[in-house]
């Protein structure tokens, strides 16, 4: 047997309202007013942890279905999930994969298995034990939703209550990554009736779970006193409050609103203005894992103007990236223009990069046949309005006719995961050393989301499952390169994905009596809460 293990390159990584009862699941219907200190249960000790209090987190992403977790594809959507929802594995500060709700694992790259062990002594949140039986319920959930991280297993294996062998439909190098990490654990019994208990309630193995949602508007997760982490959760309640515009998150936070607020999505002012502040605890991915990218992304799929080729690289030398930067992220922003901040182990520094060039925009799109332009739309969020406004003004510059479709995150969600976005949108991508998990999960036929709005080159879809096969890490990492050059190249690539712009900053702010909370350290859009306190 071959055990694979990612630590060699993940350390080469680069710099980069409706109240709801929880009776069918054993939860809680409290409300969200337990007020910050309260002593629920006492302190831990008269210097450590102290139990009660809730936690309210001012967040910038809003999630359609909380408690069902195969529709909730996005990483944006990780903090709801996995409040009340736990996974096989997780990622260590340096960005290593460790256990938790498995134990131990093995891949067979011969016989194409991973065999897990799992934790005992773990109950969902009604009660019902997690298994075996339940990892194999809750895989095949995902596989009926059509989801990409799960769709190499051929059939699980129940060896007993804490063994089970996962047969792979082929050897891919990424389906331990992408099942261990990205596949969150609900009960089976909460499953049944085609899960309507889960429509607008979780039930996980979680340390809380949700009692109180309305969309657009906020989540309230409340203990989940059947956890299996002896002592924990410390607080009462976690609670997910929407804000898109983030002068108002910083303004509500700075007064004492929230606990913990995101901040600076490519708006570098804010985060000048709270650490100037100097009472702020601050968190910031420092390891590469889950950075996110902002790019532009055509879709190449319907038939218009962006199903040309040269159409899309004349975007790419429309835009001005460095004018961007100056204006919007005050020079501090890196710039990317491929799936990998320079540096990283899967760059490649060996092909054409992108580079502002209008005329030789216009050039292509002349030979295209658009020399007088066209007209197309980009949909966008409003905290972007106004860089997007930015970019529509240059592409105008070259015949590239922009009206600006404004839309909620939960419209713009919904399109990128069903393609049917109408010209250009924002594309968000995850940075990581394995390109056959996380850009396959956007280039994949059935990709978990914009992968319905692109083409599929053979050229490409050739590369994607070498790399997924490919079993040396050194042979890995020169597909990565060639397949890098085959999208990105900017006279010779795709340009499925269009231009990349920036690394997201992924910094978080918290107050100074927030203890014991993991966020952003090892990936940038996971958390964890189950050891947090406040200390007031």
């Amino acid at each position: 047997m071959k055990k694979i293990d990612r630590r060699s390159f993940l350390k080469a990584m680069g710099a980069s309202t409706v109240a709801l009862g929880l009776a069918a699941c054993g939860g809680s219907s409290s409300s969200s007013s337990t007020a910050a200190g309260s002593t629920a249960g006492g302190s831990v000790s008269a210097d450590g942890p102290k139990y009660g209090g809730n936690l309210r987190y001012a967040y910038g992403n809003a999630i359609a279905t909380p408690g069902y977790a195969p529709l909730s594809a996005a990483n944006a959507h990780l903090p709801y999930l996995t409040l009340a929802y736990e996974n096989l594995l997780t990622y260590t500060d340096e960005g290593d994969l460790v256990g938790k709700l498995a134990t131990d694992w093995v891949v067979d790259a011969e016989e194409a298995s991973i065999t897990w062990t799992l934790r005992e002594g773990v109950q969902f949140a009604d009660g019902e034990p997690f298994n075996a039986a339940a990892v194999k319920t809750n895989i095949e959930e995902y596989q009926a939703n059509n989801r990409t991280e799960v769709a190499n297993i051929a059939s699980c294996e129940v060896i007993d209550d804490t063994h089970i062998k996962m047969n792979l439909a082929t050897y891919n190098s990424s389906t331990l990554e992408s099942v261990g990490y990205f596949v969150f654990y609900m009960s089976p019994k909460a499953l049944e009736n085609n899960h309507a208990a889960l429509e607008n309630a979780t039930c996980g193995t979680g340390p809380f779970q949700l009692s109180e949602f309305e969309n657009n508007a906020y989540a309230v997760y409340t203990r989940n006193e059947n956890y299996w982490q002896e002592g924990k959760p410390y607080l009462d309640s976690v609670e997910l409050v929407f804000i898109t515009e983030e002068t108002t998150m910083q303004t509500a936070f700075r007064a004492g609103e929230y606990h913990v607020c995101s901040a600076g999505n490519f708006n570098p002012t804010i985060i000048q203005e709270l650490r100037a502040d100097g009472i702020y605890n601050e968190t910031v991915n420092h390891n590469g894992m889950g950075v996110g990218t902002l790019g532009l992304i055509p879709n190449s799929k319907v038939d218009s103007p962006w199903a040309d080729v040269k159409v899309r690289r004349a975007m790419c030398y429309a835009i001005d990236t460095d004018a961007l930067n100056a204006a919007f992220m005050l020079g501090t922003g890196t710039i990317v223009d491929e799936w990998a901040t320079p540096g990283a182990i899967t760059y490649n520094n060996d092909i054409n990069h992108m580079k502002y060039d209008p005329e030789r925009a216009k050039a292509l799109l002349a030979e295209a046949g658009y020399a007088d332009g066209f007209d197309t739309e980009i949909m966008v969020v409003s905290f972007l309005s106004d860089m997007f406004t930015a970019i529509s003004n240059m592409l105008a510059e070259v015949g590239i006719r922009c009206k600006i479709n404004m839309v909620d995150s939960a419209t713009q969600n919904q399109a990128y995961m069903d393609g049917t976005w109408v010209g250009l949108m924002p594309h968000w991508t995850t940075v990581s050393p394995d390109l056959g998990l996380y850009m396959g999960r956007h280039l994949d036929y059935n990709g978990a989301y914009y992968a319905k709005g692109i083409q599929h080159p053979d050229y490409e879809m050739g590369l994607l499952e070498q790399i997924r096969s490919c079993t040396d890490l050194d042979e890995k990492h020169k597909l990565e390169h060639e397949l890098q050059k085959a999208i990105y190249d900017a006279e010779e690539g795709s340009i499925l994905f269009g231009r990349p712009l920036f690394v997201n900053s992924s910094v978080f702010f918290m107050q100074p009596e927030v203890q014991g909370l993991k966020i952003a350290e090892s990936f940038a859009a996971d958390w964890d809460c189950s050891g947090a306190w406040l200390d007031v």
